[in-house]
């Protein structure tokens, strides 16, 4: 086949189509995955604030937002304080089979655990910098959450 018969098919296999109303739902999609996200942000400091015993502070009544935002981001620092120390405790349960891996599961399960151990230090060291922005907390409680996720799994492999 020559350059131009081929030039001459392709031209006959091309096809345009109207597509009404398609940049409306790409527009939609998009909005709604930025609500779906927001809902998970929420959620996931909510899920932080209440699984902490912190001790709840009633609001000042001068009005004072500076102080409520600041009450609130230690209660989240509380709460994101006691995920970490539960993460702790089941890291050092599963320490003995992740220090000597007897499979290369468990192996690559280690290799995971220092990744995100990396990416919780990255993170925290973020948050020092700017630790009144919510993504970065929200990030955090995701990586926690996978190491979470990790540690079970390594438990659970005989």
């Amino acid at each position: 086949m020559t350059p131009e018969e081929f030039d001459e098919l392709a031209k006959g296999l091309h096809h345009e189509w109207d597509s009404p109303g398609l940049w409306a739902r790409i527009v939609r999609s998009r909005w709604n995955l930025r609500v779906g996200i927001v809902a998970v942000a929420a959620a996931l400091l909510l899920g932080l604030y209440f699984a902490a015993p912190a001790k709840r502070v009633a609001a000042p009544a001068s009005g004072d937002t500076s102080l409520l935002t600041e009450q609130a981001m230690a209660e989240v620092e509380a709460a994101e304080a006691a995920y970490r120390q539960s993460i702790d405790r089941l890291a050092k349960v599963a320490a003995p089979r992740l220090d000597r891996p007897a499979t290369p599961l468990l192996k690559a399960y280690a290799e995971k655990l220092a990744l995100l151990d990396g990416a919780i230090a990255g993170l925290k060291r973020e948050v020092e910098r700017n630790g009144f922005n919510a993504h970065l907390h929200v990030q955090m409680a995701a990586v926690y959450r996978d190491k979470q996720r990790t540690l079970e799994e390594v438990l659970r492999h005989e």
